[in-house]
């Protein structure tokens, strides 16, 4: 069995330094934290956590709440929060909030003591009760976030993903450009379709609003196909889409492949997000991706911090995204 001793040897530390950084207590340097969760990652260490939680009140939990479980977005995020949570010695807590209030879901958990934080990956833009919240207990809000208001956060800058989106399909000469966007209160949702709309004034281009199409809330396969439908049964049809999402985007591809129209040669296609059958058939999408795994690690670490009592600098986090061309778009002749 591994002792405490050997990971405080492995880290180049003392027993009391590892002793603090695995009950989180007193003031530890975070590179001393990442040389002792190191150690303890190669040794095998298993410290006594439910001991350790029963001593400091501690659930040694962390709450995740997302919109959808089944969801490949999420679920690549969930992964990086997962992984990170278990290097540094907590369990996840997760919960769909699909037609709950979330709100409750988090009051019910700080009242029942169920976690020692929050990850919260859905909340509207207008959710400004979060902000008393986040006064007493840790809360991170991952991806999206609250406008206004002083939470911790990390995200992408989806307005200028919109807008490079866009702008690319611009320089491929299209000409009429649509848009496969959502009602819903993501502010990920309006930032990408403001980014649109900039971009086609700043090109000096015509905007149809019969070029936009909404997807639901949750941008669904079947409720792409009939958005899409709608696009592409137009008269003067658009001969390119940015997509608020991959899932959409993979369903542009598809009823254009029903309705005889090819996919570059006659409607070039953007996704969001770059999930898994991105490239499972053929065209593969162009898309923007983001980098879902870092966005879970960081908002734990983020988290991990507020729990132990540090603060945070920045509290709002933009990681990159990439752009990435494949086949499902290409320069109008």
């Amino acid at each position: 069995m591994v002792t405490i001793l050997q990971v405080a040897q492995e880290a180049g530390v003392s027993v009391a330094t590892v002793s603090r950084v695995i009950n989180k207590s007193g003031k530890v340097k975070e590179k001393t934290i990442q040389k002792v969760t190191d150690a303890i990652e190669k040794l095998g260490y298993a410290p006594n956590l439910q001991a350790r939680n029963l001593r400091r009140n501690e659930s040694g939990a962390i709450l995740v709440l997302l919109p959808n479980i089944t969801n490949y977005y999420y679920a690549h995020i969930f992964e990086g929060i997962n992984e990170e949570a278990r290097k540094q010695g907590y369990h996840v807590f997760l919960s769909s909030t699909q037609g709950r209030n979330q709100e409750e879901m988090l009051r019910d958990a700080i009242r029942q003591k169920q976690a020692d934080g929050a990850i919260l990956l859905a909340l509207n833009r207008e959710d400004s009760w979060i902000s008393a919240y986040s006064r007493e207990f840790p809360v991170v809000q991952c991806c999206e976030y609250a406008e206004n208001g002083s939470t911790a956060h990390i995200s992408i800058d989806n307005y200028a993903a919109g807008y490079e989106a866009t702008k690319y399909l611009i320089q491929l000469g299209h000409k009429r450009i649509g848009m496969l966007s959502s009602r819903n209160h993501f502010l990920s949702t309006q930032k990408r379709e403001q980014g649109y709309l900039d971009a086609l004034r700043d090109g000096g281009m015509e905007l149809d609003a019969d070029w936009i199409a909404y997807v639901d809330e949750s941008y669904s396969y079947s409720s792409s196909l009939t958005a899409v439908r709608q696009l592409l049964s137009l008269k003067e049809r658009p001969d390119a889409l940015f997509c608020i999402g991959d899932e959409p985007a993979f369903g542009a591809v598809v009823v254009a492949d029903e309705m005889g129209i090819r996919v570059p040669e006659e409607l070039s296609v953007v996704g969001f997000d770059d999930v898994n059958y991105t490239t499972m058939i053929h065209p593969y999408l162009t898309t923007m991706a983001q980098p879902c795994g870092q966005l879970g690690q960081r908002a734990v670490k983020m988290l991990l911090s507020l729990i132990r009592g540090g603060k945070l600098e920045p509290a709002d986090i933009v990681l990159p995204y990439k752009f990435i061309e494949r086949e499902s778009t290409c320069r109008r002749l």
